[in-house]
């Protein structure tokens, strides 16, 4: 089993966050649904996916500290 990490959306457009552990992702989103039929979920990540999301961002606070940044792609 997959600890996943949910942050829904209720009825009134208020964010919370809930756990669901489940086999794969899919089965994580039909437990949201069945369990939270009122709300929609917005962000549903393993801890595989946020250990890659924390990456991505060290490595680009990194290249920033480092002057590898390119304004440029900004635009």
């Amino acid at each position: 089993m997959i600890k996943f990490w949910a942050v829904m959306l209720d009825e009134t457009g208020c964010e919370f966050g809930v756990g669901v552990e489940a086999e794969t992702r899919e089965d994580a989103y039909r437990q949201l649904e069945e369990d939270y039929s009122e709300s929609r979920c917005v962000q549903l990540e393993s801890p595989a996916d946020t250990a890659a999301r924390e990456k991505r961002m060290y490595d680009e606070i990194n290249r920033e500290m480092d002057g590898d940044y390119d304004y440029d792609d900004e635009d």
